[in-house]
Protein backbone atom coordinates (compact mmCIF):
# COMPACT_ATOMS: atom_id res chain seq x y z
CA UNK A 1 0.00 0.00 0.00
CA UNK A 2 2.96 2.37 1.13
CA UNK A 3 5.20 2.45 -1.77
CA UNK A 4 8.25 3.98 -0.13
CA UNK A 5 10.17 4.24 3.11
CA UNK A 6 10.39 7.11 4.95
CA UNK A 7 13.45 9.05 3.65
CA UNK A 8 15.35 12.06 5.16
CA UNK A 9 13.30 14.43 2.71
CA UNK A 10 10.27 12.67 3.24
CA UNK A 11 10.94 13.50 7.28
CA UNK A 12 11.81 17.21 6.97
CA UNK A 13 8.86 17.59 4.79
CA UNK A 14 6.45 15.93 7.58
CA UNK A 15 8.23 17.85 9.95
CA UNK A 16 7.47 21.24 7.95
CA UNK A 17 4.38 20.62 7.71
CA UNK A 18 3.75 19.84 11.83
CA UNK A 19 5.83 23.39 12.49
CA UNK A 20 3.57 25.06 9.47
CA UNK A 21 0.59 23.64 11.74
CA UNK A 22 2.32 25.19 15.01
CA UNK A 23 3.48 21.98 16.92
CA UNK A 24 6.32 22.87 19.07
CA UNK A 25 8.82 20.92 21.83
CA UNK A 26 9.08 22.49 25.17
CA UNK A 27 10.66 21.55 28.37
CA UNK A 28 7.62 20.46 29.99
CA UNK A 29 6.18 18.10 26.80
CA UNK A 30 4.62 19.11 23.20
CA UNK A 31 2.61 22.23 22.41
CA UNK A 32 0.16 23.14 19.67
CA UNK A 33 -0.11 27.14 19.30
CA UNK A 34 1.17 27.46 22.75
CA UNK A 35 -1.23 25.21 24.68
CA UNK A 36 -0.19 22.32 25.74
CA UNK A 37 -0.74 18.89 23.64
CA UNK A 38 -0.72 15.17 23.95
CA UNK A 39 2.14 13.63 22.62
CA UNK A 40 -0.30 11.71 20.68
CA UNK A 41 -1.56 14.30 18.51
CA UNK A 42 2.00 14.72 17.33
CA UNK A 43 2.48 10.88 16.85
CA UNK A 44 -0.91 10.94 14.96
CA UNK A 45 -0.17 13.45 12.89
CA UNK A 46 3.16 12.26 11.98
CA UNK A 47 1.84 8.85 10.88
CA UNK A 48 -0.47 10.33 9.06
CA UNK A 49 1.45 13.10 6.99
CA UNK A 50 3.89 10.06 6.43
CA UNK A 51 0.67 7.99 4.70
CA UNK A 52 0.08 11.14 2.99
CA UNK A 53 3.40 11.09 1.39
CA UNK A 54 3.22 7.47 0.48
CA UNK A 55 5.64 6.57 2.95
CA UNK A 56 5.46 3.56 5.39
CA UNK A 57 4.63 5.08 8.93
CA UNK A 58 7.54 2.96 10.52
CA UNK A 59 7.83 3.51 14.28
CA UNK A 60 11.17 4.56 13.37
CA UNK A 61 10.17 6.84 10.98
CA UNK A 62 7.69 8.18 13.73
CA UNK A 63 10.31 8.54 16.07
CA UNK A 64 12.76 10.67 13.47
CA UNK A 65 10.29 12.82 13.08
CA UNK A 66 9.25 13.54 16.37
CA UNK A 67 13.00 13.63 16.97
CA UNK A 68 13.65 16.73 14.28
CA UNK A 69 10.61 18.41 15.36
CA UNK A 70 12.09 18.69 18.71
CA UNK A 71 15.72 19.78 17.79
CA UNK A 72 14.54 21.82 14.79
CA UNK A 73 11.56 23.14 16.08
CA UNK A 74 11.84 24.29 19.26
CA UNK A 75 9.15 26.45 21.69
CA UNK A 76 11.19 29.06 21.16
CA UNK A 77 10.41 29.24 17.46
CA UNK A 78 7.57 31.64 16.69
CA UNK A 79 5.04 30.20 14.82
CA UNK A 80 5.17 32.93 12.56
CA UNK A 81 8.44 32.12 11.26
CA UNK A 82 7.81 28.37 9.96
CA UNK A 83 6.63 27.66 6.30
CA UNK A 84 3.21 29.01 6.01
CA UNK A 85 0.57 25.56 6.06
CA UNK A 86 -0.17 24.60 2.62
CA UNK A 87 -3.77 23.67 1.84
CA UNK A 88 -2.90 19.86 1.61
CA UNK A 89 -1.94 20.37 5.33
CA UNK A 90 -4.69 22.31 6.84
CA UNK A 91 -6.53 19.54 5.27
CA UNK A 92 -5.06 16.73 7.16
CA UNK A 93 -5.43 18.77 10.15
CA UNK A 94 -9.00 19.09 9.79
CA UNK A 95 -9.65 15.81 8.44
CA UNK A 96 -7.81 14.87 12.32
CA UNK A 97 -9.98 16.92 14.11
CA UNK A 98 -12.98 15.92 12.33
CA UNK A 99 -12.16 11.90 13.57
CA UNK A 100 -11.23 12.90 16.93
CA UNK A 101 -14.63 14.53 16.91
CA UNK A 102 -16.08 12.03 16.58
CA UNK A 103 -14.11 10.22 19.39
CA UNK A 104 -12.91 7.67 16.41
CA UNK A 105 -16.36 6.19 15.75
CA UNK A 106 -16.85 7.81 12.22
CA UNK A 107 -16.75 5.22 9.51
CA UNK A 108 -17.90 4.60 6.23
CA UNK A 109 -18.86 1.41 4.13
CA UNK A 110 -20.88 0.67 1.20
CA UNK A 111 -24.11 2.19 3.04
CA UNK A 112 -22.81 5.22 3.56
CA UNK A 113 -20.85 7.73 6.54
CA UNK A 114 -22.07 6.40 9.88
CA UNK A 115 -20.93 8.05 13.38
CA UNK A 116 -21.12 5.63 16.36
CA UNK A 117 -23.29 3.29 14.91
CA UNK A 118 -25.76 6.12 13.21
CA UNK A 119 -26.09 6.75 9.60
CA UNK A 120 -24.97 10.48 8.40
CA UNK A 121 -25.90 11.67 5.54
CA UNK A 122 -23.57 13.31 3.18
CA UNK A 123 -24.19 16.71 3.63
CA UNK A 124 -23.75 16.50 6.99
CA UNK A 125 -20.41 14.43 6.75
CA UNK A 126 -19.43 17.24 4.06
CA UNK A 127 -20.79 21.02 6.35
CA UNK A 128 -18.63 18.87 8.77
CA UNK A 129 -15.76 19.51 6.37
CA UNK A 130 -15.81 22.47 5.59
CA UNK A 131 -16.75 23.81 9.00
CA UNK A 132 -13.56 22.35 10.40
CA UNK A 133 -11.30 23.52 7.23
CA UNK A 134 -12.43 27.20 9.03
CA UNK A 135 -11.86 26.40 12.00
CA UNK A 136 -8.34 25.45 10.70
CA UNK A 137 -7.46 27.55 8.80
CA UNK A 138 -8.72 30.45 11.38
CA UNK A 139 -6.46 28.80 14.26
CA UNK A 140 -3.34 29.34 11.74
CA UNK A 141 -4.35 33.20 11.93
CA UNK A 142 -5.55 32.79 8.05
CA UNK A 143 -8.98 34.56 6.69
CA UNK A 144 -11.70 32.04 6.07
CA UNK A 145 -11.22 32.12 2.32
CA UNK A 146 -7.77 30.32 2.98
CA UNK A 147 -9.35 27.57 4.55
CA UNK A 148 -8.68 24.07 2.57
CA UNK A 149 -11.55 23.25 -0.10
CA UNK A 150 -14.29 20.60 1.69
CA UNK A 151 -13.25 18.19 -0.77
CA UNK A 152 -9.53 17.97 0.20
CA UNK A 153 -10.76 17.44 3.75
CA UNK A 154 -13.05 14.45 2.73
CA UNK A 155 -10.36 12.98 0.47
CA UNK A 156 -8.31 12.67 3.64
CA UNK A 157 -10.83 12.38 5.92
CA UNK A 158 -11.70 9.01 3.81
CA UNK A 159 -8.15 7.94 4.17
CA UNK A 160 -7.98 7.82 7.49
CA UNK A 161 -10.85 6.12 8.36
CA UNK A 162 -10.15 3.75 5.81
CA UNK A 163 -6.82 3.10 7.14
CA UNK A 164 -7.93 3.09 11.06
CA UNK A 165 -10.18 0.07 10.13
CA UNK A 166 -9.89 -2.64 12.14
CA UNK A 167 -8.03 -5.46 9.52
Amino acid sequence: MYSVTATPAIVSAVVDDLAAAGFRKAPQGWHHHGKACHPLDVQDLAVFGLKARQAKPTQRAVDDVRRELARDWPVAVPVDQALAPTSSTLAMEAALMIWRFSLYTLRQDDAGWSMDGQPLLFHQVRKLAAGWAVVVAEAHGMPADHAPEPRKVLNDLRRLVRDAEPR
